[in-house]
């Protein structure tokens, strides 16, 4: 395995095909012949190991435009609103109840950190 790093799970590895795919199709388009850098936007609660994902990049890339691209991920936290106090509100803790740490009021409300988006294609 390139840079003598495990490929991780088949989830991430899916995950690294789809990216390298739009890219090669986003160079493609630009009638570009190098893919350089791709960035993606990983939310905390997406259930994605970044270091696999990573991983799993460095081999879905082989023989494609990408063959060189280096994958930039960017962590979007957890974020919840609360609706009794009107705030936004960070979770630290993916396991428990996400709490307001005003009021302690429960809230399934997640304004962030679901994320799994492509978001920019560096071509040549």
């Amino acid at each position: 395995m390139p840079d003598g790093r495990a490929v991780g799970s088949m989830h991430e590895l899916s995950i690294a095909r789809s990216v390298v795919d739009l890219a090669v199709r986003a160079a493609t388009d630009d009638a570009s012949e190098r893919i350089l850098r791709v960035g993606v936007r990983v939310g905390a609660f997406a259930g994605v190991d970044a270091g696999a994902l990573d991983a799993a990049f460095s081999v879905a890339r082989l023989g494609t435009a990408a063959e060189a691209a280096a994958l930039e991920i960017s962590t979007v936290p957890l974020v919840c609103h609360c609706h009794d106090c009107d705030v936004d509100f960070d979770v630290d803790d993916r396991h428990g109840v996400a709490r307001c740490p005003r009021c302690g009021v429960p809230s399934g409300d997640i304004r962030s950190g679901m994320e799994l988006e492509v978001t920019f294609v560096e071509v040549m």
